[in-house]
């Protein structure tokens, strides 16, 4: 179960346009508040899309608890559709980044709506709680798995803000430096943990077909 999840939740991690949110929040007045704020949206949309959707894809039969295997047809879509989304990516022009003056005009509810917004699933997300969805570990075990999933996800959030709680400055430029690396190399590494699992999901469902 968590050999499958836990990687495609450090791709699905992997989302520069978070770190460059974060560095702007922590450059400006009440950073962490704010920050804490940006958190809360994306908890929201990720453990409750992570719970509904695992409870869903278990009790609607599709994830036989009988066995651990799934329908092919699940493995082979999921995997067309990651294939899919890492030729999307590789192929997207690279986005420039947001005018500020719009970011300082968010609110508290604002700041709720662009951590809602920007960690709204991805293709890598909604695999891994594919992967856990279709181990029917216990309910403790799953719940726990989904937590685990969610806090790979939301990375580039909650690591800054712990290290600005205690290193403030180092952090803001760390945050800067890694930011920019990310803006070199995010892409290919997306590209690369999408396109690998999702060929992998590719030869699984096609060898319970044969």
């Amino acid at each position: 179960m968590l050999s499958e999840a836990v990687p495609a939740a450090f791709g699905a991690a992997i989302y520069p346009p978070a770190l460059l949110f974060m560095a702007f929040l922590l450059v400006n007045p009440q950073p962490r508040k704010r920050a804490l704020i940006f958190l809360a949206g994306a908890v929201f949309i990720t453990l409750g899309f992570g719970f509904l959707s695992v409870l869903v894809l278990q009790s609607s039969g599709a994830e036989s608890p009988q066995h651990h295997t799934v329908p092919a047809w699940i493995d082979l879509t999921i995997g067309v559709v990651l294939v899919a989304f890492a030729l999307v990516v590789w192929f997207r022009p690279p986005r420039g980044p947001k005018a500020a003056k719009k970011r300082r005009e968010l609110g508290v509810i604002g700041l709720l709506g662009v951590g809602i917004l920007m960690y709204t699933p991805t293709a890598l997300y909604l695999a891994s709680l594919h992967a856990i969805a279709k181990a029917h570990a216990s309910l403790l075990v799953t719940a726990l798995s989904i937590i685990l999933v969610a806090v790979i996800y939301m990375l580039l959030i909650e690591i800054p803000i712990i290290a600005h709680a205690i290193w403030p400055e180092t952090t803001i430029r760390w945050v800067t430096a890694v930011n920019a690396w990310l803006a070199r190399h995010g892409r290919t590494i997306i590209v690369v943990v999408a396109a690998g699992y999702g060929i992998f999901l590719i030869g699984s469902g096609i060898a319970h077909l044969v």
